[in-house]
């Protein structure tokens, strides 16, 4: 844990809030924000590795007094393979690219993010950010990112990912999609193209943050296979 050394970093704690992921339950973090380390990069890769998770300029992980749901998920790209359900999405969205993405559909991406969070995310705030609070979001250049969008040939479109590039792979920080087309299971498809591209440039894991086992919204990963789990400080197959 080389980030331990880093003497600038000081961790601190919520207080109890409302959980993000379960109705009813109180959620507590441990957080320590990326704006004092002159490795950000570096940090945000050591931390990820040990089950922290980044949003905007902090990364934190729940520290939770009666609840331990919340569990740091990865696939192993070396291991995975693409399955009959995999096959069928890359198919029914052969149409689209998966291409790094354009300045030239910002306000696009804008919109189709704020659509998505009024139709997915009602309770959040986040459908309430201006052009200016997503771009701060989604283009943090204080890190080193990716992101891939999703587009016909129309270039309308469908689907992105935004990417913290790690020492060994990526993390996936936030996609959003374009919800009038459920069928597709574009979520699912921006994931599986991740995967690909993690394939092509052999990097082993691909970062999907928290499992909850019992919330409709983040059990969706434990789908994939070769799926492993952050358990007491150590990554273990999902059996």
């Amino acid at each position: 844990m080389d980030f331990l050394k880093d003497k600038k970093l000081i961790f601190r704690r919520t207080l109890e809030f409302e959980c993000s992921y379960l109705t009813g339950k109180k959620e507590k973090r441990l957080y320590v924000s990326l704006l004092n380390s002159d490795k950000s990069s570096y940090l945000i890769s050591d931390l990820t590795k040990n089950g922290f998770r980044r949003s905007f300029d902090h990364m934190y992980v729940p520290i939770c007094e009666k609840c331990n749901l919340c569990i740091p998920s990865r696939i192993n790209i070396n291991k995975f393979v693409l399955s009959k359900s995999n096959k069928r999405n890359l198919k029914i969205n052969k149409d689209l690219k998966f291409i790094r993405a354009s300045e030239s559909i910002k306000e696009k991406r804008y919109k189709l993010f704020i659509d998505y969070c009024k139709n997915r995310h009602e309770e959040s705030k986040m459908s309430e950010m201006s052009l200016e609070e997503f771009n701060s979001f989604y283009f943090n250049y204080a890190n080193d990112t990716e992101i891939f969008d999703l587009i016909d040939d129309s270039n309308k479109l469908f689907g992105s990912i935004l990417l913290d590039v790690l020492k060994d792979g990526y993390s996936a920080v936030y996609s959003f999609f374009d919800v009038n087309f459920i069928k597709r299971g574009l979520g699912k498809n921006l994931i599986i193209n991740t995967i690909l591209e993690l394939k092509k440039k052999k990097m082993p894991y691909l970062y999907l943050g928290y499992w909850v086992k019992d919330s409709d919204k983040m059990n969706y990963k434990i789908f994939f296979n070769n799926i492993e789990l952050f358990k007491k400080g150590v990554w273990i197959e999902k059996n």
